[in-house]
């Protein structure tokens, strides 16, 4: 039976989470910027649709979501020494 610390155990949920809500961040992003896109094409085939929204899809979702990939896997690796 392994003996799991309970800092590992913290580190082992915390790096979990942040895989998954950086994975959550950049997949929102993309699908925005694929909303965005007047080239749809139901976009086209819809004349009637209104138009895309004029939104600003800035970089910031893009970048949350690649420092939460590398935090959880630094805090990963931290889980892993410690055990």
């Amino acid at each position: 039976m392994v003996n799991v610390s309970p800092i590992s155990l913290v580190a082992i949920v915390v790096g979990l989470s942040c895989f998954a809500l950086g994975g959550r961040l950049l997949k929102s992003a993309a699908a925005a910027r694929r909303v965005a896109r007047s080239d749809d094409p139901e976009f086209v085939l819809d004349p009637t649709r209104e138009d895309p929204p004029d939104d600003d899809l800035d970089g910031d979702d893009l970048e949350r979501g690649f420092m939460l990939l590398v935090f959880g896997a630094l805090t990963l690796l931290f889980a892993a020494i410690s055990l």
